[in-house]
């Protein structure tokens, strides 16, 4: 294995180490919203700042492997497009942490009432689903394009899923505060929130669609059958 060889590994490392510290981010906000422990929204919000610098980190190698190495073909699109995946990554980080601060607004009262369990049960559902969009996508960043082909429906199936789902809670949210308008504040608060859950998705499908342009040369959003 030569030194740039030995580098890519680090650099593959790297980022699924990242990978691995946002969805650790989404799980803690996620149960912060749930359990509404401060000190869990604070110490995910904390935590960004390692994602950030991972970011700083892994581009630094990149910068450098570029200019090292003159990396060609295949060695020069893995790291070129590693450098636009981070970028997603980082913002996915930002999205967790922006989920707890804007949680952090939330008050006690009639929100919690049996009506709003359908927006809890959002929360669990897209959450999830981003969770599992991102370990896919991290997966075949990792494993392979090729061996993870199949990977790509099923992150499709689910983004389309929580756009589907969001649309939902927003209705049923301002259907809620028509009919009572002491839930307003909490409602404008939810809607911020499932906001954040559907970017986090746009940003796993991105970093699917950086791979299968990194692999096969295509832009797969400007295919029929995509």
């Amino acid at each position: 294995m030569n030194i740039l060889d030995s580098e890519l590994m680090k650099l593959k490392r790297g980022v699924v180490e990242m990978g691995e510290i946002v969805a650790s981010q989404l799980s803690c906000a996620t149960k912060f919203l749930f359990e509404r422990d401060k000190n869990l929204a604070e110490q995910t919000i904390k935590n960004d700042l390692k994602v950030n610098s991972l970011e700083v980190g892994i581009n630094e190698s990149c910068i450098k492997m570029l200019a090292l190495y003159q990396p060609e073909a295949a060695d020069l699109m893995f790291i070129t497009t590693t450098m636009k995946i981070i970028t997603d990554l980082e913002r996915m980080g930002d999205l967790c942490a922006s989920i707890c601060q804007i949680g952090l607004k939330l008050t006690d009262g009639p929100s919690f009432s049996e009506q709003f369990k359908c927006v809890y049960s959002y929360f669990e559902d897209v959450a999830a689903r981003d969770d599992e969009m991102l370990k896919m996508a991290i997966k075949m960043f990792s494993d392979g394009v090729k061996e993870n082909l199949g990977l790509k429906d099923i992150i499709i199936k689910d983004e389309n899923v929580i756009d589907l789902l969001s649309h939902k809670i927003v209705v049923d949210i301002i259907n809620n505060s028509i009919k009572n308008l002491n839930t307003l504040e909490n409602n404008i608060t939810y809607i911020f929130i499932a906001r954040k859950y559907e970017r986090f998705a746009d940003h796993a499908q991105k970093i699917m669609e950086l791979l299968l342009y990194m692999d096969l040369g295509k832009d797969l959003r400007n295919l029929p059958e995509y």
